[in-house]
């Protein structure tokens, strides 16, 4: 929710239009792609608190999170995007920044993604002022599948400890509070029933609140901003894919928290590229894990970063039908043998081994030229569905990774 003192936006107020104070940009203001300012714009702001209200770090960090989102703003077309544009491919991506309410139906929980829901429902949605851009199948097939793929990540977290942007490594090192909290929470999750469902959300209200009563970004250390993302981003996908509407309303409201806070931690992230020599495959005796710790730190909060995005740009498609393909200057190392890594010396061997496969998102086709099927991990495996289409993908991953990644299954008529 937008804080209580904040007043309509400038365009609102001058059109006589009702404004719903979103972040960074208003719903009617992001619909017709002009500038949004509210009034006053950071007054000479003075941060008197200690830190933990919530409320004042979002509107603090507004600029900041403006500025970065430029980037991957949402852009809204008149009219249906041309072939190139959705062309499979395209080196960028539309992971795309929502505002508004989503009022879908609910998303299936088994291993197939209805399309008939998402269309039904998305034309129903549709705000009024709005002209809709109706959705090419293929791009509809992409953003269901990676949809998918989000909705078990939780599940995946709570018996692995591990995700495509959480490391086991890191997580059982620190025993950090906030993913302690997310690994009861999304076990807890997984045993809902109808008769517990009541106690198990308002665990989840419970674990969320606390999290971000008790996080402020602006002085927090990176490992612990970078933690409490990563636990956000968990809370966020339960929510948004349970199909229970308070839940949802909740996760919409809680956006602007996530969005801040991933604007913070991209200011403190940074690619760590430790120069390892084959003869540094095994560490001396005594030597500290210092490389691939930093390592880890850095990677996972490029990993979360994208994660976070992904997830707001999927959401984004599914409830307002958006498709649009800004500029993502992200990068991350999609090499899974290095990501998979669960010792400093497995680690230094494929460092020193394999294709390090370090990869912008916008130059995705020069960066993979080298990859074999079997170096891609999950996050490099959506983040080519959504670039290149099921079907490609599918074709350069072969048959036994499709059936590893769930490709096989995804008949959605893709290209």
């Amino acid at each position: 929710m937008p804080p209580s003192y904040r007043k309509s936006c400038l365009a609102c107020v001058q059109s006589k239009r009702k404004c719903d104070k979103g972040l960074p940009k208003c719903q009617r203001c992001l619909a017709k792609n002009i500038d949004c300012e509210y009034n006053p714009r950071y007054p000479g702001r003075r941060r008197q608190t200690t830190g933990r209200n919530v409320e004042e770090n979002i509107a603090f960090a507004e600029p900041v999170v403006e500025e970065l989102s430029r980037g991957w703003q949402l852009q809204r077309s008149p009219v249906r995007p041309t072939a190139a544009t959705l062309s499979p491919y395209s080196n960028d991506i539309f992971f795309n920044i929502p505002t508004g309410p989503f009022n879908l139906e609910s998303i299936p929980q088994d291993d197939f993604l209805n399309s008939t829901v998402f269309e039904d429902a998305v034309a129903q949605q549709v705000p009024n002022d709005i002209q809709r851009c109706p959705s090419d199948t293929t791009t509809q097939a992409r953003v269901e599948f990676t949809a998918k793929k989000l909705a078990v990540i939780p599940n995946i977290f709570s018996q692995q400890g591990q995700t495509m942007f959480i490391h086991r490594y890191l997580f059982q090192e620190r025993s950090p509070p906030a993913l302690q909290d997310a690994l009861s929470a999304c076990a807890l999750y997984c045993l809902k029933n109808t008769e517990n469902q009541t106690l198990v959300f308002r665990n989840l209200e419970h674990k969320r609140k606390q999290l971000i009563s008790s996080m402020d970004p602006l002085i927090s250390p990176k490992t612990d901003l970078l933690e409490a993302l990563q636990a956000l981003i968990l809370y966020q996908i339960i929510s948004l894919f349970d199909g229970d509407i308070r839940l949802r309303a909740q996760a919409e409201a809680d956006e602007p928290v996530l969005l801040m806070w991933a604007a913070q931690l991209t200011l403190r992230t940074r690619q760590f590229q430790p120069s390892l020599s084959p003869a540094e495959a095994q560490p001396l005796p005594g030597s500290t894990s210092t490389d691939w710790r930093r390592w880890l730190i850095e990677e996972s909060s490029r990993r979360t970063l994208i994660t976070a995005f992904m997830l707001t740009g999927v959401y984004s498609f599914l409830k307002l039908d958006y498709d649009t393909v800004p500029h993502m200057r992200m990068s991350f190392t999609a090499q899974a043998a290095l990501w998979n890594s669960q010792s400093e010396i497995s680690w230094r061997r494929a460092y020193s081994e394999r294709e390090r496969l370090e990869v912008r998102v916008t130059h995705w086709d020069e960066a993979i030229a080298k990859a074999k099927p079997d170096d891609l991990e999950e996050l490099g495996v959506l983040i080519m569905v959504m670039l290149k289409g099921i079907e490609a993908t599918g074709e350069w991953l072969g048959h036994s990774q499709n059936i590893r990644y769930g490709l096989e299954e995804a008949d959605y008529g893709s290209v």
